[in-house]
């Protein structure tokens, strides 16, 4: 198409059509694209907005075309909220998210978990209850002497929030056991102990080659259940030297030196210590001495201070007094025991004539048995004693029937404590005896009194022409247990007719 064929693109308008004004648009509205050429002829075939103008039309009015303009309207502008409401906005949103971790915080979703009490349950229980909440459990333990298996503390304590990952202790109690301290010091040992809760330790020494001061035992052995107040033993290895064996008994102290690899020798002394122990030793007690050395031994005499200290037969082991009465000079006369009891029925007499008679009832002198069994030796007990004097062997002074006299036998005998006496002019007999009749040649004083436990008496005269001294003990309960009534509740009376009218 040539040029002067194309027809301009106008639209015909009538006047209160027209825009009165035209608004600019702002600068920040103005359109960021470059406007494209105009468009020629044959462009314009295809523009949909491109009407031909007849020419019968020119002479009419044309409805006018609407034609959008090129410049997009822009949107409205937003309305802004107040700056105090976007503030409250975000309070509000912080105090609901609060509100919702302090729940779920209080809920324990999150967090870690409250740990509960557990102490006083058994540490089974308490495993569950910590485990069922999540919590890893670690076990402790504490010996003790009782209550054992049960928890006694837990770390973190009770109501402490504690997180999960973190593993909960409880400590249990626990049985003690001998720790093993066989090779220690004495002090390592004693410390161990110590820990472990022993509260009685007792140290004896042993001589060995090891070093000094190792320990080379315990008692009871490692490993073994105890409480603490129970003793435990160490022996401590020592160089070779005298050990501390005074104040044992004899048997003891040999048992103690022959463990340390020495020899004993005895010797028998009169001493206020215990009949039979250790007074002395020679080496003394820690001096050095080699193995297989002998050390002497001073020993507390284990036997009556004299034949006629009769208390103290109580004391000496029979088999000791059955040796003691032979080194004296007493042979065996007769030997028996009694039916009940076990005690011994025994004679001993020695070349002066003098008499021990070993007896369950020492206030009479028959029923000697014809046996002549050595009971004592055997080990039978002493039930009571009765020594009869013969004339030589009386105390000075001893033969005259006068308290002096009777106070010279007692203190042959070691009697003391004298409580009753009688004599031929006082005594008391049974109402169903001739009294007048078995009196009139009778001659006699007797005491008797009570010391440590035991009753003697002492019987000084006779009947007739003879006169005879003889002591006596036994214990006080041979006649507490009697009914002694009719012989005026005096013993005296009693052994005085016993010795002297039953014969």
């Amino acid at each position: 198409m040539a040029p002067e064929d194309k027809q301009d693109k106008t639209v015909m308008m009538s006047p209160d059509e027209l825009p009165t004004t035209v608004a600019e648009p702002a600068a920040d509205e103005l359109p960021t694209t470059v406007a494209e050429p105009a468009q020629d002829g044959v462009d314009a075939l295809d523009d949909p907005y491109y009407a031909p103008i007849v020419p019968d039309d020119l002479t009419m009015a044309q409805q006018p075309v609407s034609i959008p303009s090129p410049v997009e309207s822009l949107p409205e502008r937003k309305q802004r909220r107040p700056r105090w409401f976007i503030a409250l906005v975000a309070v509000l949103l912080v105090a609901v998210a609060g509100a919702v971790v302090a729940l779920t915080y209080s809920w324990e979703l999150w967090g870690g978990k409250t740990i509960p009490s557990v102490v006083g349950q058994t540490a089974e229980d308490a495993e569950k209850t910590l485990t069922s909440l999540g919590f890893t459990v670690e076990t402790a333990y504490r010996a003790a002497d009782d209550d054992l298996g049960v928890v006694v503390s837990c770390d973190p304590v009770a109501g402490i929030r504690a997180d999960l990952s973190q593993p909960v202790t409880i400590t249990v109690t626990a049985e003690r056991s001998i720790p093993d301290v066989v090779g220690m010091t004495v002090d390592e040992a004693t410390a161990a102990l110590g820990e472990a809760g022993a509260e009685n330790v007792l140290l004896t020494y042993l001589n060995a080659n090891d070093e000094p001061g190792t320990v080379l035992d315990v008692d009871p052995p490692a490993n073994t259940p105890f409480i603490s107040t129970d003793q435990v033993t160490l022996t401590i290895a020592q160089a070779y030297t005298v050990p501390n064996v005074e104040g044992m008994a004899e048997d003891d102290a040999r048992a103690a030196l022959d463990r340390d690899d020495l020899k004993s020798s005895v010797t028998y002394v009169k001493s206020d210590a215990e009949r039979g122990t250790v007074v002395k030793t020679d080496p003394e007690v820690g001096s050095e001495v080699s193995p297989g050395d002998t050390v002497k031994l001073s020993v507390s005499s284990p036997y009556p201070s004299s034949p006629t200290s009769l208390i103290e037969y109580f004391e000496v082991d029979p088999k000791n007094l059955a040796a003691y009465l032979d080194d004296e000079g007493f042979s065996l006369w007769y030997g028996a025991m009694f039916a009940s009891g076990g005690n011994a029925h025994a004679g001993y007499q020695n070349e002066a004539g003098d008499m021990i008679q070993i007896t369950d009832s020492p206030e009479s002198g028959k029923n000697a048995p014809s046996s002549k069994a050595d009971v004592l030796a055997s080990g039978a007990s002493v039930g009571g004693v009765r020594y009869a004097f013969t004339k030589d062997s009386l105390p000075e002074g001893g033969s005259v029937e006068s308290e002096k006299g009777l106070k010279a036998v007692m203190e042959a005998c070691g009697f003391t404590n004298l409580k009753d006496t009688c004599t031929q002019d006082n005594v008391v007999l049974p109402d169903d005896v001739d009294a007048d009749k078995l009196l009139k040649s009778a001659h006699f004083i007797c005491g008797t009194g009570e010391q440590d436990g035991y009753t003697w008496a002492v019987l000084i005269g006779g009947t007739g022409e003879s006169t005879r001294v003889i002591a006596l003990a036994v214990p006080s309960e041979h006649f507490s247990g009697m009914n002694l009534s009719q012989f005026g509740g005096k013993t005296c009376n009693y052994v005085a007719y016993v010795d002297l009218f039953t014969e």
